[in-house]
């Protein structure tokens, strides 16, 4: 399926009517060769170049050079390229940038990379977007078997009168305006694709918050849902019976499933058909939770603050629970689910200190054990975007808990990169 029949224009930015600050971004790093790397800071428009400086140097202190290779412009920043070389895998070096922020405060930010010959993550274009949610939902236009020609659409609230979808085609790396859904604009909306009798394609959208002026740290949540099918469009009854919160879900070939954060353990199934029903609920009281499915089973990572992060596996034709190995690695809020080629993935979030946490845990169903894969490359580390397909997955935009050196405090920043996952 193609966007549409003639070539679009590409995205184009939508001001926020924010003026951004002077400020920088260690967007990423990779591997790219045996001693190579590839590292990307990103730069607001205003920010002059006697304003930043990028260092790397090894655990023993030895500075290492950076050579700049390419510069890419972007409307409201740009990004500078730099090639790291004469590294050794396995060994660990600091890359620290340094700032003026808004013109005014010296920042220092500092990144730990490890250096590995083993790299399942491709970078995509970035989005040129400066501001805004960037919570979006993701869903896959196209079959996953050939990704020629793959595209995938995020919606993303930009302001209380403002939003915006943008289309990514794979083939050309870029991405492309679309048609918001006609819809009351919100954040947190939710987007997922269901198949009727694993033939007939249903795209179902809805749901999130809205937020009032007149009442700070208040949220208004929606239940409407609406359904596209290949013969048109519907309103999906009845609405969503759920209890009032941020919902996590999961999806099967034809249902939806959906928790609360930090609510009860109630759990509510949605069929492709517009039925609704009570499920089984989660057997412990839910943190914040990170999902992904494997097949007809659901897998729930439920982050409970001060304790190990615990994996339950739903499944959808039996409606039971069963408790699986606890995931090992550091106690954290807010990681990132998704699935890839009969393995689940896990990683991400913030440790109970807010700093950013970037490693990637692989789940195996068959041995009910997990092991450290890889490091996300990019820049978030929060609300992530993520699309799972049956070979690769798709991450990017969120945010990035963006901790200064030698200060406790953090901030969270709006990133725009965009990643491909395929292990």
């Amino acid at each position: 399926m193609t966007c549409c029949s003639k070539t679009p224009e590409p995205a184009q930015v939508v001001n926020t009517k924010v003026v951004l600050p002077s400020q920088a971004a260690l967007v990423s790093v990779q591997p790219i060769g045996s001693t190579t790397a590839e590292v990307i800071v990103k730069l607001t428009s205003v920010i002059k170049p006697t304003d930043w400086r990028l260092t790397a140097q090894t655990a023993s202190g030895t500075v290492l050079a950076l050579n700049s290779v390419e510069e890419q412009v972007y409307d409201p920043f740009s990004l500078t390229i730099f090639r790291l070389s004469d590294l050794n895998p396995g060994q660990t070096y600091t890359l620290r940038l340094g700032f003026r922020y808004n013109q005014k405060d010296s920042l220092t930010l500092e990144r730990t990379y490890t250096h590995t010959t083993y790299n399942p993550w491709k970078r995509l274009a970035q989005l040129p977007f400066n501001s805004g949610d960037f919570t979006g939902s993701i869903v896959s236009f196209v079959s996953d078997l050939d990704r020629t020609g793959s595209t995938v659409q995020v919606t993303r609230y930009v302001d209380a009168e403002t939003w915006q979808r943008a289309l990514f085609n794979y083939q050309l790396n870029t991405w492309y305006d679309y048609t918001p859904p006609y819809l009351t604009l919100r954040r947190g909306l939710i987007e997922y694709v269901l198949y009727y009798h694993n033939v007939d394609r249903s795209y179902f959208y809805g749901m999130g918050y809205q937020t009032d002026d007149l009442f700070p740290g208040k949220y208004i949540y929606s239940r409407d849902l609406y359904a596209i099918f290949p013969a048109g469009g519907s309103r999906v009854f009845p609405y969503y019976q759920g209890e009032d919160g941020e919902v996590v879900y999961f999806t099967t070939t034809e249902w939806a499933f959906f928790l609360t954060n930090n609510g009860s353990p109630a759990m509510r199934g949605i069929y492709a058909q517009f039925d609704q029903e009570a499920r089984a609920p989660l057997p412990e009281k839910p943190g914040v939770m990170a999902t992904f499915s494997l097949g007809e089973t659901g897998y729930v990572v439920n982050q409970v603050l001060g304790s190990q992060p615990h994996l339950f596996a739903y499944d959808s034709q039996k409606d039971t629970w069963t408790r699986k190995a606890d995931f090992p690695g550091t106690q954290r809020s807010r990681g990132t689910g998704f699935s890839v080629n009969g393995k689940g993935y896990f990683g991400l979030g913030t440790a109970n200190d807010q700093r950013g946490l970037r490693d990637i845990w692989q789940y195996d169903p068959a041995t009910d054990k997990w092991q450290y894969l890889t490091d996300y490359p990019g820049e978030g580390n929060r609300y992530l975007v993520v699309w799972s397909g049956p070979k690769r997955a798709y991450l990017g935009w969120g945010y990035e808990s963006q901790t200064e050196v030698g200060s406790s405090s953090h901030r969270l920043v709006g990133c725009t990169d965009f990643w491909e996952f395929v292990p």
